[in-house]
Order: structure tokens, then C-alpha cells, then sequence
């Protein structure tokens, strides 16, 4: 009986570091969970930030998307319009080569009337100088023959002032009379079918001459310009009806 009390306050003596030992890792587990459950609280609480910066992370793409839709349709708008101003500045360019244009054959006719009207001038001065010499050589009396006889004066002298009126229009002709009953070197040219340019032709009168348009006369000889110098041989297209 002895023995055996022994030996049990023997193994209760044993046993009671092992409890102590248990005790203790159960409180170290406790401490362990309680910091594990501060752990998950924390990530928990971490995990609401990051969804909340998730969030807001989403909604600033969502305005930065719609911003860049915005700029692309501005962007589109604004090559629309920089298209339409680029075939407008290329109308307005045509334009103005054409008025350009316009008004340089508006100078070459103003130059060409200036010189139509300076040669009418000169026709209607010499056909008034002609005229009131074929008035002046009318209206003199002729002169009496002193071995015809008076009696015949009257009669015969109707002779000599029709001798004078039959001559005097035959030899104050203008030159242009003179020209038009032989055919001109203008015109042997022209039925040939190519003239040559003289001292003071422009195109402008050619092609009036001629009766041609100017910009068939240009397109027939291949011209880059209205330019043309004396002695350059010209082809002539086909006259305008």
C-alpha cells in the first residue's frame, strides 16, 4: 500500500510539468489566434481599401476612356474641317489663276482696242485728207483751152473734169484698197496653213485676223505663253464658224 502510494505521488510529480507545459502552449496558441484574428482583421480591412481604391482606379479609367472617345471625335471634326479648307483654298487658288488669267487677256485686249482705235484715227484723218482733196479738185473750174473755140468752150470742157474725176479716186486709193485686189502674204500664208510672225504681232491678233480662237492657236503650236517673237513660224488650226 506504501509502495503504490509512492509510486502515484511519483507520477502525479511526473505529470504535473507536462500540464504546466500544456497550459502554457495553450496560451501561446490563444495569443497566436487572437494575433492571427488582428492579422485578418487588418487584411480585411486592407482588402476594403483596395476595392475602394479599385474603385476609383475603374471610375478614373471610365473618365479617361470617355475623354479619349471625346478627343477622337474632335480629332475627326477637326480633319473634316482642315479637308474642307484644303479643297476651298484650292478652289479660292483656281480663282484667282483664272482672274489672273482673265485679266491679262482683259489688258491684251484693252492694249489691242487702244491700237484698233489709234489706226480708226488714222483712217478716218486720211479719209477726210482725201476727201477734201477730191472736193477740192471738184469744185475748181477748169481751165479754158485758148485754141478751142468759145462756142465749144461750154461743151468740151466737161472733158478734162471727167478725165480728172475718172483719175483722181484711182490714185488717192488707200493703201488697203490697193491690197484687197491681189491676195496678201497674210492670206497666201493662211491657205497654207501657217504664217509667220512679223514686227508687232501678238496672238490676240492673229487669232482675230485669222478668225481663230486664242486658245486653240495656243494648243495647236503647243505654247507655254503668249510670248511670241518675230519670224517664229506658226501653224493655224481650223477657223471658227
Amino acid at each position: 500500500m506504501a509502495l503504490s502510494l509512492v509510486a502515484l505521488s511519483f507520477g502525479c510529480a511526473a505529470q504535473s510539468p507536462s500540464l504546466q507545459e500544456f497550459l502554457r502552449n495553450q496560451e501561446m496558441q490563444r495569443a497566436d489566434l487572437l494575433q492571427f484574428q488582428r492579422t485578418i482583421a487588418e487584411l480585411h480591412a486592407e482588402k476594403q481599401l483596395l476595392q475602394r481604391d479599385l474603385g476609383a482606379a475603374r471610375a478614373s479609367q471610365a473618365r479617361l476612356d470617355g475623354t479619349l472617345r471625346e478627343t477622337d471625335r474632335q480629332l475627326h471634326d477637326a480633319r473634316y474641317i482642315v479637308d474642307i479648307q484644303r479643297e476651298e483654298l484650292a478652289k479660292a487658288r483656281e480663282e484667282r489663276e483664272r482672274l489672273a488669267q482673265a485679266s491679262q487677256d482683259a489688258q491684251t485686249q484693252l492694249v489691242e482696242l487702244g491700237r484698233l482705235r489709234q489706226q480708226a484715227e488714222d483712217a478716218e484723218r486720211e479719209r477726210a485728207r482725201l476727201q477734201a482733196a477730191l472736193d477740192a479738185a471738184l469744185s475748181a473750174p477748169p481751165k479754158a483751152d485758148p485754141r478751142e473755140p468759145k462756142g465749144a468752150g461750154a461743151k468740151l470742157s466737161i472733158a478734162p473734169m471727167v478725165e480728172r474725176k475718172a483719175a483722181l479716186p484711182a490714185a488717192s486709193l488707200p493703201k488697203q484698197n490697193a491690197l484687197r485686189t491681189a491676195p496678201s502674204m497674210a492670206e497666201a500664208e493662211a491657205a497654207l496653213g501657217k504664217i509667220i510672225v512679223r514686227d508687232g504681232d501678238t496672238l490676240w491678233d492673229l487669232a482675230r485676223k485669222h478668225r481663230v480662237s486664242l486658245r486653240s492657236l495656243i494648243a495647236v503650236n503647243r505654247l507655254k505663253s503668249e510670248v511670241i517673237v518675230p519670224g517664229k513660224e506658226l501653224l493655224l488650226p481650223e477657223p471658227a464658224p
